[in-house]
C-alpha cells in the first residue's frame, strides 16, 4: 500500500502539467497521499481544488484539472494588497462581499468569529471593555452574569498560540464562501505600513468611497461599498473610529516579528512577554480603526477585519519561509503548558467549532501549497520609482518604498513634489485637484479592459445530510430522543435539526453535489460507504434496493 502510495504521489508530481493560461503561481503542489480536505461535505472542509470543484459546477480534466462551465480552470486563491488590485478586480471583490451579505452568508460567518472569543474570568479587563462598548453603542442593558451567553463559547482563536492556525483557517472558509460567487475572488491584504507613512493616516485613498468608505461625524460609514451595512448588534451602519488609540503596522514591527525565533512568534509563555509578538501587533491596528473592530466579538462587522487578518496571516507565512523548513513547519507548535495558555490552545484541542479539526491542524502547508498564495508587497525603486497602482505613490528619499496616495482636502505635508495626491496636487501641505506632478506609469503594460459583471447569485451550501442510510427509519422508530447525542451528528435531517435543499421523497436520487466525482474515485465502497448508500444512491447503483433493507431497529453505538 505505502509503495503504491508513493508511485501515485510521483505521478501525480511528474505529471503535474497545467494548461498554459494558468500562471505557474496559480497552480497547486502535488498533494501527498492521506492528506486532509481531500473529499469533504462541505465546501468549506475542502483543501484542494479537486475537492472544491464539484461546489463550481466544474469537471475534472487532464492532470485533475478543475475546468468550470464557463471553459476557465479553477485555480488558487491569489492575495494582492487592497490597492494593487485592478479596479475590476476591486469592484469584483467588493460585489462578491455585497452578495454574501445580501444571502446572510457574512453575519452567519461574522456571528461564527463572535461566538469563540473566550474570557476566562468575567471580570476580567475583557470582560470590562465588552460591557463599556455595549454600553456606548445602547447594546448592553443586562447584567454581567448574562454576558457570558452572549459572548460565546470560547476557543483558541485568541489570546494564545491558537490564535494564527485558527485565523487560517477561517480566512480560508470566508474566501471559499466568496469564491462560490464569483471564482475570481481573492481576500485581499490590507497592508497598513503604507497608511503609517502618511501625516494623518485617516486621509488614505483607502478609507474614500472607492475602498473602505468614508464616516459621517458620528463614525457610521456612510458611503463606499459597505455603507449603512446592519450589523449584528442592531446597529444600521458599520462604526469606526478612526486613529482614538492604537496604531498600524510599521515596517520596524514587521521586521520584529520576522526576526523572532522558532514560537516566539507565537503569543504566550514560556517566552517572556512579549509584545511584537503578531497577535498583540494586529491588535493595536483593531484598536486603531475603533468602532466595530475595536472588540474582536464585534471586528467580523467591517470588512477591514478580513483584510486586515489577510495581511497577518501574509507576514506568519512570510516568516515561516524564512524562519521553518518545509517539514517542520506542520509541527513547530508551542508545547502544551496549563501555567501558560487556556487548554483549549493546546495543540492537540479541537478547532471549535470546527470539532474535525484540532489547532496543529492550522499548521498544514496545504493552506498555501493548494488554496491560495500572496503576491508580493508593493514595493519601488530609483531605478523603478511607481509601484504599480494609480492608488500608490513612490517616496524615493532615504530606501524608495510605496505610500498610500491621499484623498482630495487630505494632509500632504511633507510630501509636496510627489504624486501623493489620488487626483490632485499637495499645495501648502493640502491635497487640491490639479494635474499630478508625475504621472502614474505602470510597472507592467495594463491588461485590455474587463467589463464588471455582478456575481451571479447563489444559494448558500446546507450541509443537512444523514450520515447512514438507516437514519430515516431510525428517526420514525423515535431515536431522535431516545440517542439524541448519535442521531444529532449522524442524521440530523432525519431528526428535522436543519432542513435539507433536496427532496427527502425521491430516495434514489443523487442528494450532494459531489456524488458523480466522488463515484468515480472509487467511494461508493470503503470508509465513506455509508454516506454514499444515503446520499448517492444513483451513482452508487443502488436504486434498486429499499434502503432500509439492512437497518436495526435501534441505533448500535
Amino acid at each position: 500500500m505505502a509503495v503504491n502510495s508513493r508511485r501515485q504521489f510521483q505521478q501525480e508530481a511528474d505529471n503535474n502539467v497545467w494548461p498554459p493560461a494558468v500562471a505557474e503561481h496559480l497552480r497547486p503542489a502535488p498533494v501527498e497521499p492521506g492528506a486532509r480536505g481531500q473529499i469533504a461535505s462541505h465546501p468549506y472542509d475542502c483543501m484542494t481544488l479537486t475537492c472544491l470543484c464539484p461546489y463550481f459546477f466544474g469537471t475534472i480534466g487532464p492532470q485533475n484539472t478543475c475546468i468550470m462551465q464557463n471553459g476557465q480552470p479553477l485555480t488558487m486563491a491569489f492575495r494582492k494588497e487592497y490597492r494593487m488590485l485592478t479596479d475590476d478586480e476591486r469592484n469584483r471583490w467588493h460585489n462578491a462581499l455585497i452578495e454574501i451579505k445580501r444571502n446572510g452568508e457574512y453575519d452567519r460567518m461574522g456571528f461564527e468569529h463572535q461566538t469563540i472569543l473566550i474570557f476566562s474570568n468575567p471580570l476580567s479587563n475583557g470582560w470590562q471593555n465588552v460591557i463599556n462598548y455595549r454600553r456606548i453603542v445602547g447594546t448592553f442593558t443586562g447584567n454581567i452574569n448574562n454576558l457570558s451567553f452572549q459572548v460565546g463559547i470560547g476557543s483558541g482563536a485568541h489570546s494564545g498560540p491558537g490564535f494564527l492556525p485558527w485565523h487560517r483557517e477561517y480566512l480560508k472558509r470566508f474566501e471559499i464562501a466568496l469564491r462560490l460567487v464569483d471564482p475570481s475572488v481573492s481576500i485581499p491584504y490590507w497592508d497598513s505600513v503604507l497608511d503609517n507613512y502618511l501625516p494623518d493616516p485617516r486621509d488614505s485613498i483607502l478609507f474614500s468611497p472607492l475602498f473602505a468608505g468614508e464616516t459621517d461625524w458620528w463614525g457610521n460609514v456612510v458611503n463606499g461599498p459597505f455603507a449603512y451595512w446592519s450589523t449584528l448588534d442592531g446597529r444600521s451602519a458599520i462604526l469606526r473610529e478612526l486613529a482614538q488609540e492604537g496604531a498600524l503596522f510599521s515596517e520596524f514591527a514587521i521586521s520584529q516579528i520576522r526576526g523572532k525565533k522558532e514560537n516566539e512568534i507565537f503569543k504566550g509563555c514560556p517566552y517572556p512577554v512579549n509584545f511584537g509578538a503578531v497577535e498583540y501587533s494586529h491588535s493595536n491596528v483593531h484598536l486603531w480603526v475603533g468602532g466595530h473592530m475595536k472588540p474582536p466579538e464585534s471586528s467580523s462587522n467591517d470588512p477591514l477585519f478580513y483584510t486586515l487578518h489577510s495581511f497577518v496571516d501574509f507576514i506568519w507565512e512570510l516568516w515561516r519561509q524564512l524562519r521553518q523548513p518545509n517539514w517542520s513547519r506542520e509541527s513547530a507548535y508551542p508545547p502544551d503548558l496549563p501555567q501558560c495558555a487556556d487548554p483549549q490552545h493546546f495543540s492537540y484541542a479541537s478547532m471549535r467549532p470546527y470539532y474535525n479539526l484540532i489547532n496543529r491542524d492550522g499548521l498544514s502547508n496545504m493552506y498555501t501549497d493548494q488554496m491560495y498564495r500572496y503576491a508580493p508587497r508593493p514595493g519601488c525603486s530609483i531605478e523603478l520609482p511607481t509601484c504599480g497602482s494609480q492608488y500608490l505613490f513612490c517616496d524615493t528619499r532615504g530606501t524608495p518604498h510605496c505610500v498610500s496616495k491621499i484623498k482630495v482636502n487630505g494632509n500632504c505635508f511633507g510630501f509636496e513634489g510627489f504624486d501623493a495626491c489620488f487626483n490632485g496636487i499637495c499645495v501648502l501641505g493640502r491635497c487640491v485637484l490639479g494635474p499630478t506632478p508625475t504621472p502614474f506609469v505602470p510597472t507592467t503594460p495594463s491588461p485590455p479592459p474587463v467589463r464588471t459583471q455582478t456575481p451571479r447569485s447563489i444559494q448558500v451550501f446546507r450541509n443537512c445530510f444523514n450520515r447512514d442510510p438507516c437514519c430515516e427509519q431510525w428517526g420514525r422508530d423515535g431515536e431522535c430522543s431516545r440517542n439524541s447525542n448519535y442521531m444529532r451528528r449522524f442524521c440530523p435531517a432525519a431528526c428535522n435539526i436543519c432542513r435539507p435543499t433536496y427532496s427527502t421523497n425521491n430516495e434514489c436520487a443523487d442528494r450532494h453535489i459531489s456524488c458523480k466525482q466522488w463515484g468515480s474515485q472509487g467511494f461508493c465502497r470503503g470508509n465513506s460507504e455509508q454516506f454514499m448508500q444515503e446520499n448517492c444512491r444513483t451513482t452508487c447503483n443502488l436504486c434498486n434496493r429499499p434502503k432500509n433493507a439492512q437497518c436495526l431497529k435501534s441505533v448500535q453505538v
